[in-house]
Formats: structure tokens, C-alpha cells, sequence
């Protein structure tokens, strides 16, 4: 009788314990790494745009107010809403606070002002939502 139980059990034990959370597991990885091989895509394009406007190297214009160059790319990018916050950090550089903006179009909006000799200085990020990033840049004239 005990060895019949035990050899009913041995399969349910196996299973229960080791089966189902192996096979939810790659359930689980089967949904995200397409995600993440599509999101790895998407910034290896926007590294090779960042490389791009580096490499041509651009210069701060003069006669133009930091604050208004920042504000101004801001609304040429889209993101000009989610700017809830622009402060002067001194003579040359100035602190954007952002508010759920997607990563890639402030990753345009960073490439756009290093084409102008505006580059991050400090950047603190955190997720605020699939794909999208909330947080401050610290922007200086290079």
C-alpha cells in the first residue's frame, strides 16, 4: 500500500514542484524577451543617432538664453508638457524636471540640444511607466 502511494505521489511531486514553476517561467520569458529584444533594438538606433549628432559636434548659440534654447527643443520634441519644472543652476547650466516623458523622445530631446553644445551634465531617472521616465536633467554649456 505504501509503495503504491508512493508511486502515485512521486509524478504529483514532481509536477507540482518542479513541472509548473519551470513551465511558468518560460511562459513568463517567452512574453518579455521579445519586449526587451524590440526595446534593445529601438536604443541601439537611438545610440547610433546619439553617436551621429556628437560626432558633428555642434556649438551653444550665442545671444540665446539657456532657459529659452531648453524650453523651445522641449516643444520641438513634444515633451514640452511633461517639462514641469526649468530652474537656472548658475550662469551656464539649468536644471529640466520632467514628468512621465518617453524615454526615447528625451533621448531626442538630449541629442537635439548636444547638436547645440548643450550637454547632460547630471541625470537621475526613475521608471514612471512602460517606456516612460519621470526625473531631472541637469543641462550645461559646453
Amino acid at each position: 500500500m505504501v509503495l503504491l502511494a508512493a508511486v502515485v505521489a512521486l509524478p504529483l511531486f514532481f509536477y507540482g514542484l518542479l513541472w509548473v514553476p519551470l513551465a511558468a517561467r518560460v511562459a513568463h520569458w517567452e512574453r518579455v524577451l521579445p519586449k526587451q529584444r524590440a526595446t534593445l533594438s529601438v536604443m541601439r538606433h537611438e545610440a547610433v543617432l546619439v553617436r551621429s549628432l556628437r560626432a558633428h559636434g555642434g556649438h551653444a548659440p550665442t545671444g540665446t538664453a539657456l532657459l529659452s534654447l531648453i524650453e523651445q527643443q522641449a516643444q520641438l520634441r513634444s515633451i514640452g508638457g511633461m517639462l514641469s519644472e526649468l530652474s537656472p543652476r548658475g550662469s551656464h547650466k539649468a536644471e529640466a524636471v520632467f514628468s512621465k516623458v518617453p524615454f526615447n523622445a528625451l533621448v531626442r530631446f538630449l541629442a537635439g540640444l548636444g547638436a547645440r553644445g548643450v550637454e547632460a551634465a547630471h541625470v537621475e531617472l526613475a521608471p514612471a511607466g512602460v517606456g516612460l521616465v519621470s526625473g531631472s536633467v541637469t543641462l550645461a554649456v559646453h
